[in-house]
């Protein structure tokens, strides 16, 4: 169940891009253009890739293999179109998902999800709507992910192994209309996806009376146009991707300053043979490129290359890079340049020990210094790894990493840091105890100071009351300290929550249940000789529903 949002800052607005009122008419003529004949046409939905996950931990630190970064229109929790063979007709669904988390406040009447859908295919093509919470993505350049209320329509159409997807959906999260993104997406798919373009146009707007400012103040304007072409002619061996982007961003609509306009493009091939893979991407971004949502870093240029491959047990990744910015010559400003090179290793040859190893190299550089300002030469290493033992019911981890900085132009050392961790974990069916122990020092030479941390926390999860009660108990201490008598920093904190099913006593349609939720924190800076405490209680009462 995808959450709710809860801010307005990754929200686009309309624009006024003047090819957008013929996008989606020409759009529609390509189609028709491209595909003269649709009797008796049979066309596959596009593959949907995955939705780039949370980084990895320590364990497992070699990276995914490539995926593409054309993201299609995905909703959550329901299927995507149709396979083409399916029997014409219309189909409708209705969704509805309320919060799951008693304990965590009031729960809100409305639910947090709704979704209403329709689709009608004909022989030769398909129409869908969709009318509620939508989860919108295109690529990393435009639109990487944004969660808002509103409409979607889609129309595909394909003839032997050839498709054209027309989408258009508008999405508003602020009460009265001042959140909204509006956009238009055109994707041509040739030879069974051997050959995609697609075309995107999104605007958005945002309203700055909700920022502290009067109503006539304005609003946020963005646009952003992209093209985006990907070849595979060999599949899994090679594929290449190229985008372009173009981009109107003005801050404040109201005052006389003129918008942003700046444009950002990339290129990348990747692919594989037997167990290895490889990826190579190029890319630059203006300095005056900026979308409404998140975007990609600004005022950068450069590239990387990584391979991955697996001999027997052993799995190898090294990934390079180098990147600069100040890419318009900025007097006042020097460039810097970037490199980087990591090692990953991992090893899988003994199932109870599995093992990783990570190595990495920087260099931070500077060229074209303005006057009065130092140049920059900064070298880093880091190394880092981790090893768990598996036995039965017990996971025993130990982690550890070292770090050097050091200033080539002076030939000493800034700052180094080791660190090392303790992770047991004790599971027995619905009963888990994880506790860790860490311990951490970090050498300032530049300011010839040093600072030690320790932190010890533990973790109890389970079941209790024939597997009814749900529960979950967490604590740690954390000491900071800088060898100087009466510095340093203390933290205490806790947290309890659990649930209770009352379904044995209400037979109603939704399950009621009794939720309490504790939190404490206490913080003791004894470099200010100050104390702070926090401390909640919540007990929660819910009802479930009658109907």
């Amino acid at each position: 169940m995808p959450p709710k949002a809860t801010t307005h800052s990754m929200t686009m607005r309309p624009g006024r891009f003047s090819a957008g009122a013929f996008f989606v008419p020409g759009m529609l003529l390509a189609v028709l253009v491209a595909f003269p004949t649709l009797a008796g046409a049979s066309f596959a939905v596009p593959a949907v890739p995955a939705v780039p996950a949370v980084p990895a931990p320590a364990a497992s630190v070699a990276a995914p293999p490539a995926q593409s970064d054309i993201f299609p229109l995905q909703l959550p929790g329901l299927p995507q179109l149709a396979p083409g063979g399916a029997a014409p007709g219309i189909r409708t669904d209705f969704r509805a998902e309320f919060p799951t988390q008693y304990w965590n406040g009031v729960r809100a009447a409305e639910p947090t999800f709704v979704l209403q859908r329709g689709e009608y295919e004909g022989s030769s093509y398909k129409l869908l709507a969709e009318m509620g919470d939508l989860k919108l993505q295109q690529t990393r350049n435009t639109l990487q992910e944004v969660r808002g209320r509103g409409g979607h329509f889609s129309l595909l159409t394909g003839n032997s192994g050839n498709r054209a997807v027309v989408e258009t959906f508008a999405t508003s999260r602020g009460g009265g209309g001042d959140d909204t993104l509006v956009g238009a997406t055109g994707e041509l798919s040739l030879q069974d996806d051997s050959a995609r373009f697609k075309t995107i146009f999104l605007s958005g707007r945002k309203s700055l009376d909700r920022e502290g400012r009067w109503p006539t103040a304005g609003a946020r304007r963005g646009d952003v146009v992209g093209f985006v072409a990907q070849l595979e002619p060999f599949k899994g061996v090679v594929a290449a991707e190229a985008e372009y982007d173009y981009s109107t961003y003005d801050a404040n609509t109201s005052d006389l300053t003129s918008p942003l306009r700046d444009s950002a493009y990339r290129l990348k091939l990747s692919g594989g043979v037997g167990p290895s893979r490889y990826i190579a991407l190029y890319e630059r971004t203006g300095p005056r490129y900026r979308l409404m949502n998140d975007g990609p870093t600004r005022d950068r240029q450069g590239g990387s290359f990584g391979v991955e491959t697996a001999i027997a047990s052993h799995v190898f990744d090294v990934k390079l890079s180098r990147y600069n910015d100040n890419l318009d010559n900025d007097p006042l400003a020097p460039r810097l340049y970037r490199y980087e090179g990591v090692f990953d290793y991992r090893f899988k040859g003994v199932r109870e020990l599995p093992l990783a190893l990570q190595y990495r190299k920087s260099f931070i550089d500077s060229t074209k210094e303005p006057l009065g300002s130092l140049p920059k030469d900064v070298a880093e290493d880091a190394v880092s790894g981790q090893v768990n033992y598996l036995a039965g019911h017990w996971d025993l981890g130990v982690r550890g990493g070292m770090s050097q900085r050091t200033d080539r132009l002076r030939q000493q050392r800034e700052l180094s840091t080791t660190s090392v961790g303790f992770l047991p974990k004790f599971s027995a069916g619905s009963f888990t105890v994880a506790p860790d122990l860490s311990l951490k020092r970090v050498m300032d030479f530049s300011a010839a100071q040093r600072t030690d941390q320790y932190a010890l926390n533990l973790g109890v999860t389970g079941k209790l009351l024939e597997k009814r009660l749900d529960y979950e108990i967490k604590g740690g201490y954390k000491r900071e300290c800088t060898g100087v008598p009466g510095t340093g920093k203390e933290i205490v904190g806790a947290k309890l929550k659990a649930v209770y099913p009352l379904a044995r006593f209400f037979n109603w349609t939704r399950q009621p249940s009794l939720g309490i939720k504790g939190e404490y924190s206490e913080v003791n800076n004894l470099t200010e000789d100050r104390r702070e405490n926090n401390f909640s209680l919540l007990i929660s009462l819910d009802g479930g529903s009658f109907l």
